[in-house]
C-alpha cells in the first residue's frame, strides 16, 4: 500500500505563482508612482536647502549678487553655490532680477521658476532673510 506524503502538488504551486504575479502587476504601477513622487520631493527639498544657503554664500564671498537666470549667469554666483547646484540639474528663471547684498540681505522677494527636465514648479524667496518657501 502506497502512503501519500504531505505537501503541495505542482498545480497548487503554479496557481499560487500566477496569483502572486497578478497581484504584483497590479501593485507595481502604484509603487513606481510613489517612488517617483518621493524622488521629486527629495530633489525639491535639496534645492530649497541649497537656495537657503545662497545668502550665506554671497555673504562669505563678500560681493553682491544680482541674477535672473541660472545656469546662464553662473559666472556671477559664488563657487560653493555652483558646486552644490550642478548635481541637481535644474535651471532657475526669475521674471525680475533678484538682488542679494554683500551682507546676505534680500531687499525684495522673488518668484523663482524651477525647471528640471519636463517638470516645472515655483519657489518664493522671501525678503529680507532670503529664505525659500513653496508657492
Amino acid at each position: 500500500m502506497m502512503r501519500r506524503t504531505q505537501g503541495f502538488t505542482l498545480l497548487e504551486m503554479v496557481v499560487v505563482l500566477v496569483l502572486m504575479g497578478i497581484v504584483t502587476s497590479l501593485a507595481l504601477p502604484g509603487l513606481q508612482k510613489m517612488y517617483d513622487s518621493m524622488a521629486a520631493s527629495l530633489s525639491r527639498n535639496e534645492l530649497r536647502s541649497v537656495l537657503n544657503n545662497l545668502a550665506l554664500d554671497v555673504r562669505a564671498d563678500g560681493h553682491a549678487l544680482s541674477f535672473n537666470e541660472f545656469p546662464a549667469q553662473s559666472n556671477r554666483f559664488p563657487k560653493e553655490f555652483i558646486k552644490r547646484m550642478e548635481p541637481l540639474g535644474v535651471s532657475l528663471t526669475l521674471e525680475q532680477p533678484l538682488l542679494i547684498t554683500p551682507s546676505g540681505f534680500c531687499p525684495h522677494p522673488a518668484l523663482i521658476k524651477v525647471t528640471k527636465g519636463a517638470q516645472q514648479y515655483s519657489l518664493t524667496m522671501r525678503s529680507p532673510d532670503c529664505r525659500v518657501s513653496s508657492e
